[in-house]
């Protein structure tokens, strides 16, 4: 009693007789909880009453989701946006040849730029740019010129080398640029070289160069890619509408302690992202001068409340819709990462931390988990377009004999 002391014990005592009692309450209140609860008050010691807290699993109400309807509407890859990729393949493979006249659309032009505000602010500092590099083909691409302006191409055709010009540019208030919106800025340009380009010609032989045994198939394989990122694309901003359509209807209820850890998974996420940069969090907040605390709260917690409530509406829409993963599917999409997952350069790595049946579990199970999102998706698209059959609404337990339940006896093969 004199080493440890009475609220030691007492301390250790009540630690014990909660480890032992507190399974058996949970049983008898037949709740389901998420995670650990807590001992939030001891009410009094003689007899023993304890208040916990205790996180339940979440809950989701659909409501009336069948009714929900979007339009799904594919955008389709037309001859113009082959061309244009091809044409820049064509680009990258030409060469230069420098010249002596002005430059006009098709050049490349090299400039040296300087510029400084017209009237700066007595805590800025006057310069914009000093003796910045540019190059830029002149005539493409207008549409997505942004440096150091949209528009400045403009201003370096029927230049020649050694030229120099000078001239104002107001940036608008919309500016993607921020310290410079509404504010005029003093230019001043060098022509550093003017060179032709020299493009191969589109044929069988250049195909060969890009690597495709001929320009039809090129062409095609072109197409392919389009098609693949538009459709990823475009379905990536339709779901999200759909999914936001769902929860604004649905009644979702989930213990603060899941959107914490979906929030520190964001995070990571994030600090992921930004040491491909070369910076770490705390550079990046001072940077954008951002406080820790306040970028959390406005901009990483909408976004894991966000992913939170649609993976727990797509849980509960895979439930009630009875999606299952067919075997055969479930091959494919394991054979497909196990190659990707080789060709990993940390794959030696993987194993010496892991056995053979460990990756090929967690492959299992990744797979399983993307085919399962997916099928989920493809039956939410499916009641928005009204594209399910009587019999399938009447009854969803009727599958084709393909589809089986998901077997992780594929680990072992």
């Amino acid at each position: 009693m004199r080493i440890y002391g009475e609220e030691l014990i007492e301390e250790r005592a009540v630690e014990e007789l909660v480890n032992k009692i507190y399974p058996d309450l949970i049983k008898e209140a037949k709740i389901k909880p998420y995670g650990p609860g807590k001992l939030d008050e001891i009410i009094c010691k003689n007899p023993p009453k304890y208040k916990f807290i205790v996180p339940l699993e979440p809950e989701v109400d659909l409501k009336d989701y069948k009714n929900i309807k979007q339009t799904y509407e594919l955008p389709k890859v037309h001859k113009k946006d082959v061309d244009l990729v091809i044409s820049n393949l064509q680009t990258n493979y030409a060469t230069a040849e420098e010249v002596t006249r002005e430059s006009r659309d098709g050049d490349l032009i090299a400039v040296k730029i300087n510029a400084i505000l017209s009237k700066p602010n007595k805590d800025e500092k006057e310069d914009v740019l000093h003796d910045t590099p540019h190059q830029v083909i002149l005539g493409e691409h207008i549409e997505d010129e942004q440096f150091p302006y949209k528009g400045f191409m403009g201003q370096l055709s029927g230049l020649k080398k050694g030229a120099l010009k000078e001239f104002d540019h107001k940036y608008p208030k919309d500016s993607p640029y921020q310290s410079l919106q509404g504010k005029n800025v003093k230019f001043s340009i060098v022509v550093q070289s003017i060179k032709k380009l020299i493009k191969p010609d589109l044929n069988d032989e250049f195909a060969k160069i890009v690597g495709v045994d001929s320009f039809e198939n090129l062409q095609q394989s072109v197409r392919d890619q389009l098609e693949t990122s538009k459709k990823n694309e475009y379905e990536n901003e339709y779901f999200n509408k759909l999914l936001d359509k769902l929860t604004k209807k649905a009644v979702i209820k989930y213990p603060p302690e899941m959107l914490e850890a979906e929030v520190a998974d964001v995070l990571k996420i994030f600090e992921q992202n930004i040491a491909q940069q070369n910076l770490d969090f705390d550079t990046y907040l001072k940077i954008n001068n951002r406080e820790n605390d306040e970028f959390i709260s406005n901009d990483i917690e909408p976004s894991a409340k966000k992913r939170l409530e649609q993976a727990l509406i797509l849980e509960e829409l895979s439930r009630l819709e009875k999606i299952e993963v067919d075997q055969k599917e479930l091959r494919s999409e394991y054979s497909k990462s196990f190659i990707q997952m080789q060709s990993s350069p940390n794959y030696k790595k993987l194993q010496k931390k892991l056995t053979t049946k460990k990756m090929s579990d967690a492959l299992v199970m990744q797979a399983a988990s993307r085919l399962m999102h997916q099928n989920t998706l493809d039956r939410l698209k499916q009641i928005a377009n009204d594209e399910i059959k009587e019999s399938e609404q009447e009854n969803p337990e009727n599958k084709k004999d393909s589809e089986k339940k998901l077997s992780i006896e594929t680990a072992n093969e």
